[in-house]
């Protein structure tokens, strides 16, 4: 959609083309989210499957400057908002965490580092076992929309709610397993079905024979095999 811009139009240089589009991914989300780096990363994410090293800093660089220019004028506004939130929270505005948060918060970063090295490769894994086996790879190749197809079927069986789907509140969507995850009750002291302080979509994640902690890790689970097969059909 991008290409189609009038003033990209007339760039018949190539490289010059994506060099662009990839610096207007990045302010896009740079002042969008006020990420400048990850701006950057989507950047590279999107525009192509080779990014030049020469372009992390003009990404950067345009990002940061396009995310500072944004702040400074919803300082002019007078705007307290800048961002519009997908999950509005209600923390406060002058000081919106404690210091002892702060462990908890880089615990939380270096588990979810290893978590997204964790999806990307067991999609790696995947795709190669995929590409290893001749006989699947070229059946696919004709029948392209069958492995989606397949991939929906497998997903909608496990998530089936009256099935297995019963351990990984598979009721919920996912916004509604989002705000239930993101929410500030307590959902249980030792983990038992009986201390389950449910409310609302809440009580999907209660089952009188599972533990709450056990149908957190099958969610996870279920989550990252799910997404990483899903990729498969991208490739």
């Amino acid at each position: 959609m991008l290409r189609k811009e009038p003033c990209l139009i007339g760039v018949k240089n190539e490289s010059r083309n994506i060099e662009m589009l990839a610096a207007a991914c990045a302010v896009g989300v740079g002042c969008c989210f006020a990420a400048p780096i990850g701006g950057v990363l989507f950047s590279i994410e999107v525009t192509s499957t080779f990014f030049a090293v020469r372009n992390y800093w003009r990404g950067f660089f345009a990002a940061t400057f396009s995310a500072f220019i944004f702040r400074v004028l919803a300082v002019w506004n007078r705007d307290e908002e800048t961002i519009t939130a997908l999950f509005k929270t209600r923390f406060r505005l002058d000081f919106p965490f404690d210091l002892q948060e702060l462990p908890a918060f880089a615990v939380i970063g270096i588990a979810s580092g290893f978590g997204g090295a964790l999806f990307v490769y067991l999609n790696r894994l995947i795709v190669q076992f995929i590409r290893k086996q001749k006989a699947i790879n070229r059946f696919l190749m004709k029948k392209r929309l069958l492995y989606p197809a397949l991939v929906t079927l497998l997903v909608s069986t496990l998530t089936f709610p009256p099935g297995f789907g019963q351990f990984m509140a598979g009721k919920l969507t996912q916004k509604e397993s989002l705000v239930t995850l993101l929410d500030n009750r307590t959902w249980a002291k030792q983990g038992i079905a009986e201390e389950f302080d449910y409310i609302g979509h809440s009580a999907a994640w209660k089952h009188p024979q599972v533990n709450v902690f056990v149908t957190l890790v099958l969610f996870i689970v279920m989550k990252v095999g799910e997404q990483a097969v899903r990729r498969m059909s991208c490739h």
